[in-house]
């Protein structure tokens, strides 16, 4: 459920086989149960392990999110670990075994509103961003993200490359242009969770976002935003006033 990522299900179903073996090699590795999750409706299902497990979720981010699997699935504690994999990677562990040979290959998604042609690409482990994306872009000062636009990193200059868990290059504005008495504006083309401009109540589909914040730093104030979005089963405020005060033990 990554913002512009790619749906895993039709590159999976091409590869089932090195995706089940993958499956069977990591239940040797572990005495419980080995989660597969998936979106709701989804066609996986079906392991000759009796470990192997297929789990629906449904919604938007982070609907999609290993913590969110984990959390409702597996919890951790101070005696238990749980380890995750993405599905490209137990591909290559069955690639691994069954042929003996190593894949570094990966199926990536492109995209973000500066990408001239949003698309999946075939790459490989650790790829030169720089070359990736020549002539991909738009014209404009382009921020390159090797990942998610939420978790990913900034690739420039010597860390313009792949990074080894991300399937998925996000293309933003980097958003240095200032706006005189933005405070003041509709804001037509602005997102609001607490509808503050008018872009929610145009029913735009899509906004333009930047890794912009609009300004310096600003107090927290709690008003109910991040527990309508908080799929778990934590008060985010209070841990988040924790976080701000250096209360660890809170």
């Amino acid at each position: 459920t990554n913002p512009l990522s790619a749906d895993p299900q039709p590159l999976i179903l091409p590869e089932r086989k090195a995706f089940d073996a993958g499956l069977a090699v990591l239940t040797r590795l572990t005495p419980g149960k080995v989660h597969v999750c998936q979106a709701s409706g989804g066609k996986l299902g079906g392991h000759p392990q009796g470990q192997v497990a297929f789990n629906e979720f449904a919604g938007p981010h982070p609907a999609g999110l290993v913590g969110t699997h984990i959390h409702f699935l597996e919890p951790v504690s101070l005696t238990k670990q749980v380890w995750h994999l993405n599905y490209q990677d137990v591909i290559a562990i069955g690639k691994l075994f069954t042929t003996g040979e190593l894949c570094a290959e990966r199926i990536i998604a492109i995209g973000g509103p500066q990408a001239t042609q949003p698309r999946l690409v075939r790459t490989l482990l650790g790829a030169d961003l720089t070359a990736l994306l020549a002539g991909e872009t738009k014209e404009g000062e382009n921020r390159i993200i090797s990942g998610s636009v939420l978790s990913g990193r900034h690739a420039t200059g010597p860390m313009a490359w792949l990074g080894r868990f991300h399937l998925q290059v996000s293309v933003v504005l980097e958003g240095r242009d200032k706006e005189l008495f933005g405070w003041v504006l509709p804001g037509a083309e602005k997102y609001s969770v607490t509808r503050t401009t008018l872009g929610p109540f145009l029913r735009h589909n899509l906004f333009n976002f930047s890794p912009s914040t609009n300004g310096g730093e600003r107090a927290m104030v709690p008003i109910g935003n991040y527990e309508r979005v908080m799929p778990l089963d934590i008060l985010p405020t209070v841990l988040l006033r924790d976080l701000l005060a250096g209360d660890t033990d809170g």
